[in-house]
């Protein structure tokens, strides 16, 4: 007996070729796809893709619009990985032109309009969407979080993450730490303070990172967001300091410590009790090649589109990370104040 048509495979494009190598490595190394197209509006870009994707170009075709890609090759499933301000018209029209999943490139998007845009969109259309905050798959963040949801810790009370290094900017790689934070605190933020480091206290409310390679247009800052749950989170993400990821999750019976090589775990007898190492708490990280860490991620999306799989990174979160991050440039420019959530719109 074949496969049934719930297990065919999907067919799978990418639109942005310089940041869709590791998705399009993703998607030729799932057994759930086929690799079909990539569209880039620079040929040279597509050449030199193949080498990055670790790929032979094969059968996959090529294209210079993606709107041509759209209507040409009946996708089920679209990877975005173009600039992060363009990322809303291209996940809406492939919504629209009714794919049944979009796997989006981090941050969502630099505005609430157009990320409200994107969600509505989908929404409406039930499109399946996932964003690449890409920790949101990795072994030992998702074993992490099955700990604290499974109540190992006795509920979470405190979140605390460090990012350090040059790289340490708001928007470019914070979203990655924001959202994570949001990952396991499992709530909705409800306000925000910020403080920027210093050199960026005249910063202003809007982000201004020209697609976030040049770290001195992307502030670092300390972050306290507070979510509906109860639970609160310290970032404190700066530069002019070791680079390195950490995030601690605490809760009346435990503790875990995680960065993207480790994890940590300790648990106490009762709550607020003496914590005691706990040895078989052990996750592999991020593996060597980061498009290898796509790979559950798009085969996430297979489930699912198939089965209707729990999502790890959906959008709705993806937007109260820009939201929070947002947030933070309102709070500096007001004086450190407390931001209350939701933004207002318009």
């Amino acid at each position: 007996m074949g496969n049934s048509s719930n297990d065919k495979k999907l067919r799978a494009g990418v639109i942005g070729a310089r940041l869709g190598a590791s998705h399009a490595y993703a998607y030729a190394n799932s057994p759930e796809y086929d690799l079909v197209a990539i569209c880039d509006l620079a040929p040279q870009v597509l050449d030199e893709m193949w080498g990055r994707a670790r790929l032979g170009r094969g059968s996959v075709r090529t294209y210079g619009d993606y709107h041509e890609m759209l209507d040409a090759e009946d996708l089920d499933v679209v990877s975005v990985t173009v600039p992060d301000h363009l990322h809303a018209d291209p996940v809406c029209d492939a919504s629209n032109a009714g794919v049944k999943g979009v796997f989006c490139e981090k941050p969502l998007t630099v505005n609430l309009e157009d990320a409200d845009r994107i969600v509505e969109t989908v929404e409406r259309n039930g499109t399946n969407m996932s964003v690449d905050h890409t920790r949101s798959f990795v072994p030992n963040y998702r074993a992490a979080r099955e700990s604290v949801r499974g109540g190992d810790l006795g509920g979470l009370t405190r979140i605390v993450a460090h990012m350090g290094g040059h790289r340490s900017m708001l928007f470019r790689n914070g979203t990655h730490t924001v959202d994570l934070i949001s990952f396991f605190a499992d709530g909705s933020p409800v306000w925000v303070v910020a403080a920027h480091e210093r050199g960026f206290e005249d910063y202003g409310v809007v982000y201004k990172g020209e697609g976030g390679k040049d770290p001195a247009l992307d502030p670092g800052s300390t972050l306290i967001i507070e979510y509906d749950n109860g639970v609160r989170a310290i970032l404190n993400s700066a530069k002019m300091t070791p680079a390195f990821n950490e995030i601690d999750l605490i809760g009346p019976s435990g503790r875990i410590r995680l960065s993207d090589s480790s994890c940590d775990r300790w648990l106490a007898d009762e709550p607020e009790g003496a914590l005691t190492y706990d040895p078989t708490f052990d996750h592999p990280g991020y593996p060597e090649f980061f498009g290898d860490a796509l790979v559950p991620a798009v085969q996430e999306m297979a489930q699912i589109i198939r089965r209707g799989a729990e999502n790890s990174s959906p959008p709705q979160r993806a937007r109260d990370t820009l939201e929070i991050m947002l947030a933070a440039l309102l709070s500096q420019d007001r004086g450190n104040v407390r931001v209350d959530l939701p933004l207002p719109r318009g």
